[in-house]
């Protein structure tokens, strides 16, 4: 049974994890779009994001371009950098490592993130930086407090997560890249250039990580490290939800697994929150396990006894 104190802290738990969760969830969503249509391990995705905020901080106050225009340019040249590397780094690795291409693009895209986050500090600095842009506005509901950037957040991450669906689901674009992540070779031989769906695919994915990206600088500050969390959280909710998995559902899936890890605080210290998210990732992967040992034993059994 909740105190008053308690149920105070769980309605405001409960708040800050769905507007932070469909932070993460748009987060998820990318990184699940990429890796279930491409096979790629994109680890640098965390590059992407830090990136992304940073553009948007260089266009508003080096360039003293406003907001809005400044947010837009640095999520789209974001995403185009995010194509850019399935098409320069990862494709031609993947086509010259052979059987170990998986491993090649792993390694090259673990680089790409180390060195994308030291190349930021040797541009930007080290030093968090200070991200402003609308005026910020706190509102309170539910005995719970929280900022217009949580609304517009949330907002952004549904209608993107929508306009997706409905691409995937009623357009020839969305056809082929369901076509190719389902069979990248066969989706070749009927005449569609899956080189190309892995590219939009990456440009797409990228897009969420800078939309999210962008909110969370708003909110908070800027780092060159920023990007090292939300990378492992998006890798995490791809794998619970499937990343063969509709947007909507890789999306509510970021936004429950935030909020068990808001609720874990409540009992953990903060610094411990994150352990709950890896080990509801380990109970589902272990239960996956055992339902395949299970699956197996039950077709393994009659062929020992015909024999």
């Amino acid at each position: 049974m909740l105190y008053a104190a308690d149920w105070l802290t769980f309605r405001q738990l409960t708040v800050s994890g769905f507007f932070r969760g469909t932070g993460y969830g748009l987060l998820g969503v990318g990184f699940a779009l990429i890796l279930g249509v491409t096979g790629r391990f994109h680890f640098a995705y965390g590059f992407t994001y830090t990136l992304a905020v940073y553009l948007a901080f260089t266009f508003t106050f080096r360039l003293d371009w406003p907001f809005w225009p400044s947010a837009v340019l640095a999520v789209v040249v974001t995403g185009l950098f995010g194509a850019g590397l399935e098409r320069t780094v990862y494709r031609p690795l993947a086509n010259n490592a052979g059987p170990t291409a998986l491993l090649a693009v792993f390694v090259a895209a673990l680089g790409l993130g180390i060195a994308g986050e030291n190349v930021i500090r040797l541009f930007w600095g080290s030093e968090t930086q200070a991200y402003y842009g609308p005026t910020r506005k706190g509102y309170t509901w539910w005995d719970s407090t929280f900022l217009n950037f949580d609304v517009w957040q949330a907002a952004s991450g549904v209608a993107i997560v929508v306009v997706l669906t409905l691409m995937l689901r009623y357009t020839s674009l969305g056809r082929r890249i369901k076509a190719t992540r389902s069979n990248p070779d066969l989706a070749r031989t009927i005449g569609i250039d899956a080189d190309r769906t892995y590219v939009i695919c990456f440009f797409l994915g990228t897009i969420c990580a800078g939309v999210s990206a962008i909110w969370y600088g708003l909110k908070f500050t800027v780092a060159p490290d920023i990007g090292s969390s939300p990378v492992i959280y998006a890798f995490v909710i791809a794998f619970l939800a499937g990343t063969a998995s509709s947007p909507i559902r890789v999306f509510i899936t970021g936004i429950v697994v935030t909020m068990v890890e808001q609720y874990s605080s409540m009992w953990l210290s903060v610094r411990w929150t994150q352990t709950a998210v890896f080990v509801i990732l380990v109970g589902y992967l272990s239960v996956l396990a055992i339902k395949s040992s299970a699956f197996r034993a039950r077709f393994r059994r009659p062929s020992l006894s015909r024999a």
